[in-house]
């Protein structure tokens, strides 16, 4: 699966209870689930040893069973998150304003082609390049054709939000100023054609919403929500603000400015709770609703293979099957959430740091427990004999290769025995790194970065000539690895 990347948050929560999970037993094998449980929580544990993430929340859905867990601390003595604390969901808000427009064209309230001046107040000749308008479905996939991305004026005040200066003021910004800015517009590109992403449209389509419905967007998207017993999502500014709002932090370390609603709320302006969302996931999962499988199906293709549908990002792969998902980010805080149907499971994960180095650890959690869920009930054998390997390395490396030929109940990732071999070098234990990176080199032979990591392994025990042997090989495998290229260079000198 590609890559996901994301984002959201800001304030505070004080109360700590018990982690919950919820249990269903119509699941494959409980004990299995309850051991995948358990490397969720290490993957989760080992993300926060590195320094860069406060918290994690998350979530997961497999075969009808569910897990939510919360780890780390929100910063300093503020204690962990738990089922009360309320988060900034950011772009993950537009999902849900994709489903209202589904609900509205299976409803024929509107259609994907109607041309957007037909629910706007008087006129706007500017909102065509050449003869083809902007529709409701380029407002779904954001290819409006925009010369610049918003307005000036709503702009600043997006760009002022994100440095603090209305934490304490109010946004003197309507929905009639917005519209009156969109008459100065320019469109530089043919709706439909160009990939540009932007919270505009999504903000235009709440407001054709409020149209078509004769009423309130905080309305119509309440109402969805009771429907999903989603007591505690809301647009930010539709209640008092909760004392339960997770403080986020961002780059610098320092505590993230909230989030603020600018217009209708639809572009980013959502807060929810982790068992909320979770309702969110198992809708998608479970439900029959039509406008579920309206508004994921594709609606643009970009020039880069990615699809969009009713403001979800789509796709399938070999193993997930069809899948769509969704990130979030604010200020202070990272979000993501995965829906896989073919294959049955969900994810979904929120941190509340958004710093470059706790982005990458987001993602890349993220992909260990998604990469889990794929097998599963096959079962990561690395993970399952994650402590062997660290106390009893060859004993470990002999059941690996006895235990991995059933492939029917084990499945095995370099990535989770790279992780491993760098512990034991951590650990000044070189020659055991070096024996999990040869078994490591044997079993994904054609992965040029195993052997990046065994020519390390030989590179710290000083034995230069199997080394370089190592990295000439990951830089015949990959011409752009510069690592390998520097450690062959080096190698060399040293060995002339």
């Amino acid at each position: 699966m590609k890559n996901i990347l994301l984002c959201l948050i800001s304030f505070i929560i004080i109360s700590c209870q018990t982690p919950k999970s919820e249990k269903k037993e119509n699941i494959n094998s409980q004990s299995d689930f309850t051991k995948q449980e358990r490397f969720i929580d290490n993957y989760a544990n080992e993300t926060l040893k590195k320094g860069n993430v406060n918290s994690i929340s998350l979530a997961v859905y497999k075969n009808g069973e569910t897990y939510h867990n919360y780890y780390g601390k929100i910063k300093e003595n503020l204690g962990k998150p738990n089922d009360n604390t309320h988060f900034e969901i950011a772009s993950i808000s537009k999902v849900f304003a994709g489903s209202l427009v589904a609900k509205a064209v299976i409803e024929r309230k509107i259609q994907l082609d109607d041309d957007i001046r037909n629910f706007l107040k008087g006129d706007y000749p500017n909102l065509e390049f050449e003869g083809t308008p902007i529709t409701i479905k380029n407002l779904l996939t954001h290819t409006l054709g925009f010369k610049e991305r918003r307005p000036p004026k709503l702009d600043k005040i997006w760009k002022d939000i994100s440095e603090g200066k209305y934490e304490n003021n109010s946004i003197e910004y309507s929905v009639d100023e917005f519209l009156e800015e969109l008459k100065t517009v320019e469109l530089d590109k043919k709706p439909g054609t160009f990939y540009t992403y932007n919270s505009v449209g999504s903000e235009l389509l709440a407001y054709i919403l409020e149209q078509v419905y004769n009423d309130s967007f905080e309305n119509i998207l309440e109402s969805f929500l009771k429907s999903l017993d989603m007591n505690d999502t809301y647009l930010e500014g539709c209640r008092e603000e909760s004392k339960f709002l997770i403080t986020g932090y961002n780059e610098k370390g320092i505590q993230a400015p909230k989030t603020r609603n600018i217009l209708l709320g639809a572009g980013g302006a959502m807060i929810s709770t982790l068992p909320d969302l979770v309702k969110f996931m198992k809708f998608q999962l479970e439900s029959e609703d039509p406008l579920i499988k309206e508004s994921t199906k594709e609606l643009y293709l970009d020039r880069e293979g990615d699809k969009t549908g009713y403001l979800w990002d789509v796709d399938s792969a070999e193993e997930e099957g069809f899948y769509y998902k969704k990130t979030g980010t604010s200020d202070g805080v990272q979000s993501v959430i995965l829906i896989c149907p073919d294959a049955n499971y969900g994810l979904i994960l929120i941190v509340n740091n958004t710093s470059e180095k706790a982005f990458y650890d987001w993602a890349t959690l993220y992909d260990r427990i998604e990469s889990d869920l794929i097998k599963f009930p096959r079962m990561n054998l690395v993970s399952t004999l994650k402590n062997d390997f660290i106390e009893k390395t060859d004993k470990a490396i002999a059941t690996y290769k006895s235990e991995i030929m059933n492939s029917s109940t084990y499945y095995a990732k370099a990535r989770d025995l790279n992780v491993i071999g760098y512990q034991l070098i951590r650990e000044n234990r070189v020659e055991d790194a070096i024996k999990v990176f040869e078994l490591m080199t044997s079993e994904f032979s054609d992965n040029p970065y195993v052997y990046d990591s065994l020519g390390e392994g030989y590179f710290k025990n000083e034995n230069y000539k199997k080394a370089l042997e190592n990295y000439e090989k990951s830089f015949a495998l990959d011409s752009t690895n510069t690592n390998a290229k520097e450690y062959i260079s080096r190698i060399r000198k040293i060995l002339e």
